[in-house]
């Protein structure tokens, strides 16, 4: 993959991720409704707060990464690292009875994620590893 095209796609994943945390932050209850699960109680919300600046954080970091130059690939990777684990916890809750259509897209969103995570931070750590051994060849 090109290079310019990898940074700007690791760029709107990031801007992506922002926006995908601002409901649970904001509106807890909206969320919980959209994707299957019980109007949350203050405890609750709180949890779905957590989660939502934690995808903001995450968004803000991969996107002023690759936006401006930086290294980009250890937010991919702990994208994908979130990522399945969110999977991991929607699939535990759905072998334990919870099958909800809208809490399993949650979990299929969050799949998709994954693999979409993974599959730039393989692309990205492979342009790096590219770049250090032309510069090597040129040091000589």
């Amino acid at each position: 993959m090109d290079k310019q095209i990898l940074r700007q796609s690791a760029a709107g994943l990031g801007i992506a991720t922002m926006l995908f945390g601002v409901t649970p932050l904001l509106l807890p209850d909206r969320f919980a409704r959209v994707f299957g699960f019980e109007t949350p109680d203050a405890a609750t919300a709180s949890m779905m707060r957590s989660l939502g600046v934690r995808d903001i954080v995450m968004g803000m970091g991969l996107w002023s990464a690759a936006a401006h130059g930086g290294n980009f690939a250890p937010w991919l990777l702990a994208r994908t690292l979130t990522d399945g684990g969110d999977t991991l916890a929607v699939g535990i809750a759905a072998a334990r009875g919870k099958r909800d259509w809208r809490f399993l897209a949650l979990g299929a969103l969050a799949l998709g994620a994954m693999l979409g995570d993974a599959l730039l931070y393989r692309e990205a750590k492979r342009t790096a590893t590219q770049t250090k051994q032309a510069k090597q060849v040129e040091q000589g």
